[in-house]
């Protein structure tokens, strides 16, 4: 693998750039998303078999998968489980992904579908959603800001886009992208219902806010 890195450096200076760029765009961000700024020869790298064969190595090697969607535009690294533990999130960062992939999933039995596959709603209706499921197993929940700043998390990894804010509204639209059915997997339900009825919820989410270290579940 180095010796293929050390050979198109040579051969060719500029595509060795351009997979360098994937592969950092991936390692901080884990996605792309052709709807972002900056995307578009991301992608590009990755539709020519030569340099997708590179990055795919890089990543092998640390137990990710590469994964390339264009029918929904989008491409991503992904844990293979057989070889390593998915990394581990917050634990309302795991409860908002998968009541997102509730909503998104929602969306397209209605045959609500934006382009890429993807499902457009608000804040505050993923937010009215949120405090339904949250009410009903009695855990302690987020704020609308608090909230508002998970989407924001999950946005960096381009699983989610923000719109503007509307004053006027108090609002904003939440765009939920196809590939969250590949990072909250086929059992997403049971697992919803099981996280929310695990009795360690509440001391874990206590102990995240006083800064001590969570033992939350993988995704």
């Amino acid at each position: 693998m180095l010796l293929e890195f050390a050979q198109l450096e040579e051969r060719d200076p500029r595509q060795m750039l351009r997979v360098t760029q994937v592969i950092g765009h991936l390692l901080r961000h884990q996605f792309i998303h052709c709807d972002d700024r900056g995307a578009a020869p991301l992608l590009e790298t990755l539709r020519q078999p030569a340099l997708a064969r590179l990055v795919e190595g890089y990543f092998d090697v640390a137990g990710y998968r590469l994964v390339v969607r264009d029918s929904e535009g989008w491409a991503g690294v992904l844990p293979d489980i057989e070889r390593i533990s998915p990394p581990r999130m917050r634990v309302d960062e795991t409860l908002v992904l998968l009541l997102l992939r509730r909503l998104w999933e929602e969306r397209i039995q209605d045959g609500d579908i934006q382009q890429y596959g993807s499902a457009l709603l608000t804040l505050n209706e993923a937010f009215t959603a949120y405090q339904d499921v949250v009410a009903r197993s009695r855990k302690s929940s987020l704020t609308v800001s608090e909230f508002r700043e998970v989407l924001r998390l999950l946005e960096r990894r381009a699983l989610v886009r923000l719109g503007e804010y509307d004053d006027e509204a108090q609002d904003m639209e939440l765009t939920i992208r196809a590939f969250i059915a590949d990072v909250t997997g086929d059992d997403f339900v049971t697992r919803l219902e099981q996280w929310l009825a695990r009795p360690d919820v509440i001391a874990m989410a206590d102990e995240e806010e006083n800064g001590s270290p969570s033992d939350e579940e993988t995704l």
